[in-house]
């Protein structure tokens, strides 16, 4: 179940952990679970967002004096609020081994995200984001991918527990011309350093919470993907202007090895940063520049 530090005594052991990352907005944790666990109680200090990434087993959690009964499996979701509550007990329904990843997610920037009433959660956005930090996890991924996913996790939760009472024709404000411009320069100024939300919310004087839900909305790309596009076109630039070595060009993009800078590159431009310094003397490609100022 993945409960690992909201109690002490819990019997999970820890695999993996985000800790040596530097991710600002989320604690992401990997547990070996045991087949069976007796009642205990939850009570994480942030939102806490399990995802069941193996095994079968029978959730029992006690409500109102109760105990309610679910069937959990590979995908499932269980979110719990911060300092709330949760009392739980669970058995394996089969021999596949139990895995599960532990978000602990940072909602400051949104105010305190009401957690819906259920304590399992159906939701094909919450379990593609969780799936997507386990990924990122496991390959070291950088902080603004871990945080940009992080806080779509935390604004999807708030928009889902405030749908109701939200107006119908409520919407977030979409950033500026100007506002796009100045997180552009920012961002290029900063190639080489691994960013975060915080620093590019912070840029436009808005919160982290109003940078996610806005950015993708007036720029059609997350944070993440419009930096790794900027970094490719600055590259780009630099192989055609200058004769700096590759490797200096690399990593003055922000590229962590000559291996990754090449992947990237390719992925973005379709040929090697050699072959496309060979064959692009007179600059970036327009479908480069357009890529970013959209």
């Amino acid at each position: 179940m993945g409960i690992g530090r909201t109690r002490e005594g819990m019997p999970s052991r820890m695999l993996v952990s985000s800790a040596q990352l530097g991710w600002k907005t989320v604690e992401a944790v990997t547990y070996a679970d045991p087949p069976r666990a007796e009642e205990f109680t939850i009570r994480p200090d942030r939102l806490l967002l399990v995802l069941i990434t193996s095994g079968e087993f029978t959730l029992e959690r006690r409500h109102r004096g109760a105990w309610h009964r679910d069937l959990r499996g590979p995908g499932s979701l269980c979110v719990v609020g911060s300092g709330q509550d949760a009392r739980v007990r669970w058995f394996a329904t089969s021999d596949m081994p139990m895995r599960s990843l532990q978000l602990h997610l940072e909602t400051d920037a949104a105010g305190e995200v009401p957690v819906p009433g259920e304590t399992t959660l159906t939701d094909p956005f919450l379990s593609a984001g969780a799936w997507a930090l386990l990924r990122a996890l496991h390959a070291g991924g950088p902080t603004l991918y871990a945080d940009s996913v992080a806080q779509a996790l935390v604004a999807h939760l708030d928009l889902r527990a405030r749908a109701a009472a939200a107006p119908p024709d409520g919407t977030a404000r979409a950033l500026g011309a100007r506002q796009i411009e100045q997180l552009t320069d920012y961002m290029r100024a900063h190639l080489a350093d691994d960013l975060t939300v915080d620093d590019l919310a912070s840029v436009v004087n808005v919160s982290k919470f109003h940078f996610i839900r806005t950015f993708a909305a007036t720029t059609g790309l997350t944070p993440s993907r419009y930096l790794r596009r900027l970094r490719a076109r600055t590259a780009a630039e630099l192989l055609t202007a200058t004769t700096l070595p590759i490797a200096t060009v690399a990593a003055r993009c922000g590229y962590r090895s000559a291996g990754q800078f090449a992947v990237v590159f390719r992925g973005e431009h379709g040929v090697s940063p050699s072959a496309y310094r060979s064959g692009h003397g007179a600059g970036p490609s327009d479908s480069g520049r357009s890529a970013i100022r959209r």
